[in-house]
């Protein structure tokens, strides 16, 4: 059933949310990890 539904879709994830619950980590740290998302990621040498 999952071959039928993402074969030729250009993209895995949807416009839908996601919601987790966390443990250990303020507000403000969440707040950064959220702003980050988007930040272009570090380059990583090929192996």
């Amino acid at each position: 059933m999952a071959a039928e539904y993402f074969d030729n879709k250009p993209y895995f994830w949807t416009g839908a949310y996601f919601v987790a619950s966390c443990g250990d980590v303020t507000v403000e740290q969440l707040k950064k990890y959220v702003e980050n998302q988007n930040s272009p990621k570090v380059e990583t040498l090929p192996r």
